[in-house]
């Protein structure tokens, strides 16, 4: 595998991670909110599962997105050839 494609992968895992643990993390905060007499053991169950899912989701959404920021970085090069952003 070339560098490239290990960044790809390494960039898919670390944004997935950040997706569900801000599932976990609004399931925490659902459970803290959310009177305990109004939510059965089914719906607290299944709450988790929709937050974690959710949170895959915005795992992929941030990936793509930041995927398509990497893409675009070429059409915001500095006229002189250096990197954009690159420290002088």
């Amino acid at each position: 595998m070339s560098k490239r494609n290990i960044g790809i992968v390494v960039l898919l895992v670390c944004s997935e991670l950040l997706g569900v643990g801000a599932g976990h993390w609004f399931f925490e905060v659902f459970k803290v909110t959310v009177p305990p007499a109004s939510v059965s053991d089914f719906m607290r169950a299944s709450a988790y599962g929709y937050f974690v899912a959710n949170g895959l989701g915005l795992g992929l959404v941030l990936f793509l997105f930041t995927l398509g920021a990497m893409s675009l970085r070429r059409f915001f090069a500095s006229p002189d050839g250096s990197k954009a952003g690159a420290a002088r």
